[in-house]
């Protein structure tokens, strides 16, 4: 069973014009992620995916591999352009906007995957909430239920997710049909979607590094 580490990046979206460039720290969101990647994997099995000269230059710099992709195509069409330029069997899909996301967690998602008879991996956090959908109730009644006995919903923290390469290049998709949920704890669940949450992780920083580095 051989691993790779796909970091997809951009140099520009919708929460930063800067995009994975962001400062994070005193580096960016891509050299951060890149430098927690490198404490559980090899640099030559590191491959950073991106349609960015600047971020080719960085993952040189990183002495990481750097696959090119096309501009401006769907998602699934990334998933294939990237997955067709690594040879490695077991694909760790990681975001930078992801940034707590840590040793720990890579480690047992990775042990998870080895020991047990399952094709994928999504990382997840689970909530118990009120959850409404079209607005009809989803795990509730019209009576009063306490949240703690709710029936929880898993988000998607878009974290990390573990597949077999043929399986996600066959469906052009991270996600199989029966894929194992990995429960993460809130700081590793924390997501960059928009300017608030990447406002609020620049203030998270030091939370990670009191929880995995004892600082």
């Amino acid at each position: 069973m051989s691993f790779a580490v796909i970091i997809p990046a951009q140099e520009t979206n919708k929460y930063h014009r800067l995009g994975d460039l962001a400062p994070f720290g005193d580096t960016t969101l891509l050299e951060w992620k890149i430098s927690q990647c490198k404490e559980f994997m090899e640099s030559s099995k590191i491959y950073i995916s991106s349609d960015s000269k600047v971020i080719e230059g960085i993952a040189r710099k990183e002495d990481v591999n750097f696959i090119k992709r096309k501009k401006q195509i769907p998602y699934g069409e990334i998933i294939i352009n990237t997955l067709s330029g690594v040879s490695e069997n077991i694909i760790i899909w990681t975001n930078p906007t992801a940034p707590f996301l840590g040793l720990k967690d890579y480690l047992s998602m990775m042990q998870k995957y080895e020991n047990n008879n399952i094709n994928s991996i999504v990382s997840v956090h689970t909530k118990f909430d009120y959850i409404y959908y079209n607005n009809q109730r989803l795990n509730f009644s019209d009576k009063f239920t306490s949240r703690n006995i709710l029936k929880p919903v898993k988000i998607v923290t878009n974290g990390c997710y573990i597949v077999e390469k043929e399986l996600a290049l066959g469906g052009a998709s991270l996600y199989s049909d029966n894929p194992f949920l990995f429960e993460l704890d809130y700081l590793s669940a924390v997501e960059i979607k928009d300017l608030h949450t990447y406002e609020i992780s620049l203030e998270l920083i030091s939370a990670y590094f009191k929880r995995d580095l004892g600082v």
